[in-house]
């Protein structure tokens, strides 16, 4: 059995769990508009994003008891003193959630002494699962996962997120872009970065960027993204960890590329 299985397992059963409830939600917005409060400029919460993280929380505890959380809810929870650590988004692309955009996803990983070990990454509206152990490989669905061999930019498709708090910096978040819709094949701005990553993971996307992303926006994703074969730094190519204040992440062919485009831009 891999080491780390037992607790991918109960980390993909609470993204199923959850996954009900948030397809619930999405649904019923065909039926009448969704209530939610802002947390912020454009950063929206629902009932469904509370209800989640209150399921993964409760179905991982009741194997783990010794468990601790970082949520994006409600942040950290239990003891800081247990070696297990969960790191949860229980809806990443609320605004999309909303909308009735099916790009939603529930992100789980596990940090057991500082170290990404475990990661899910499960979207409930078009049953997508994307799981990794450390040094066991990447898989959607039970098949594994490479990043794409791509490494002409000419033939690369990027996609990236905008901050919440964008006041004073449009000109500066608009400076990469000019660069990749002239010299790039694509580029895509689709509202959860967790899919972000994954779709990097499974050679989608060439190429991730953003900047001042949360713990749990990013833990799952580079895991996925690393086992894959893929690279994450940040912006300039200082080793990355969940708590930089920017993220790149790539298929490693097409890294240094991007750097070059990212170089100038002031965080």
């Amino acid at each position: 059995m891999p080491k780390y299985s037992k607790f991918l397992k109960v980390a993909v059963d609470a993204s199923f769990k959850s996954g009900e409830i948030l397809k619930e939600g999405f649904y019923k917005k065909f039926e009448k508009n969704l209530d939610y409060e802002l947390k912020g400029f454009a950063d929206p919460v629902t009932e469904y994003d509370k209800k989640s993280e209150s399921i993964i929380v409760d179905i991982i505890s009741s194997k783990f008891p010794s468990s601790t959380f970082l949520a994006e809810e409600r942040g950290e929870i239990g003891s800081t003193n247990s070696s297990l650590r969960w790191i949860i988004d229980p809806l990443d692309g609320t605004v999309n959630f909303i909308h009735s955009i099916p790009y939603i996803a529930i992100s789980i990983a596990l940090e057991i002494e500082g170290e990404i070990t475990v990661g899910v990454i499960y979207n409930p509206v078009i049953d997508e699962l994307f799981t990794a152990i450390k040094e066991e490989g990447s898989f959607m669905n039970n098949k594994r996962i490479r990043v794409s061999s791509i490494s002409d930019p000419g033939s690369a498709l990027i996609v990236t997120g905008f901050p919440y708090k964008r006041e004073g910096r449009v000109n500066e978040l608009l400076k990469p872009l000019r660069v990749f819709i002239k010299d790039y094949q694509g580029f895509r701005r689709l509202g959860a970065a967790s899919i972000d990553l994954a779709y990097v993971a499974r050679g989608s996307f060439e190429a991730f960027y953003e900047e001042n992303l949360k713990p749990w926006d990013t833990a799952a994703g580079k895991l996925i993204v690393e086992e894959a074969g893929g690279k994450v730094t940040d912006y300039y190519g200082n080793e990355f960890n969940i708590y930089s204040k920017s993220i790149l992440a790539s298929n490693g062919l097409i890294h240094n590329h991007i750097i070059e485009v990212l170089k100038d831009v002031q965080l």
